[in-house]
């Protein structure tokens, strides 16, 4: 029932932000950084966690096979309907592993992962990502990162072919360690003199530089490197994002017993 009411809160959620998010995504793409992953790993197949709109899954199918996989039908129908050959749209919860180990590279831009508050939630995901990937394949994350305990208001203007839309957040820590109340305020200024607003909130847990190696390791996953940024800079505290670069590990082998 848990599960139910998480996809259904996670479903809600960008179901009403879905005309600002079309918008907004678009600046927050990045695909120049996540083809040079695909290019790199010269994957065999590719999976992307939280497809959203499916822009990158469809920008990744041109160096292999990509399936995309969220749990907003919305979101998934837009997906499809401009989906290229090699890219495919699935409706599925990322805390079970939909496939076999068929991917030699899955990706989560974004962080979908920042959703799943609960600890025991995240340990299922990285678990599902662990079982899917192929032996030695790769996992990309770009996860949600807070510097410091503090009340963060980042703001930015987004010109469209329709106007401009600006967004305010708001970021204050709800006092357990990692967890976070985020605001987002939508205003749409379009060039005919309307104006659209929105606001949304939900609640999401960042990663802990300090205790993200232990955590992938007990999920089946080895950290191979901590971005800053996607320019590939190494992490450090000042950073204002942080990419995770790991692998399936291997299995520890038994040693037969006399």
């Amino acid at each position: 029932m848990e599960d139910a009411a998480e996809i259904s809160s996670t479903r809600d959620y960008y179901r009403k932000i879905l005309p600002f998010y079309e918008k907004e995504s678009l600046s927050h793409a990045h695909l120049n950084f996540w083809m040079g992953i695909a290019r790199e790993a010269r994957p065999r197949r590719i999976l992307e966690i939280g497809a959203g709109l499916g822009r990158i899954t469809a920008a990744l199918s041109r160096v292999a096979p990509a399936v995309g996989i969220d749990v907003s039908f919305e979101m998934l129908a837009a997906a499809r309907r401009r989906a290229p050959k090699r890219a495919r749209f699935v409706a599925a919860d990322a805390r079970h592993a939909v496939f076999g180990p068929d991917f030699d590279l899955i990706v989560a831009p974004g962080d979908p992962i920042s959703h799943m508050t609960s600890l025991d939630d995240r340990k299922r995901t990285l678990r599902a990502v662990a079982r899917q990937l192929s032996p030695g394949g790769g996992f990309v994350l770009e996860g949600l990162y807070r510097q410091r305990l503090e009340v963060a208001h980042p703001r930015r203007s987004l010109r469209h072919p329709e106007g401009v839309l600006n967004i305010d957040e708001a970021w204050v820590p709800v006092g357990v360690k990692d967890l976070w109340h985020a605001r987002y305020r939508y205003r749409d200024r379009r060039r005919d003199g309307s104006v659209r607003a929105l606001s949304a909130a939900f609640l999401a847990r960042a990663w802990n530089p300090a205790t993200i190696r232990g955590f992938f390791g007990s999920c089946g996953l080895e950290i191979v490197a901590l971005w800053g940024g996607f320019d590939h800079r190494p992490f450090s505290r000042a950073a204002t994002r942080l990419l995770v670069v790991a692998r399936r590990k291997a299995p520890t082998a038994t040693r037969p017993q006399k």
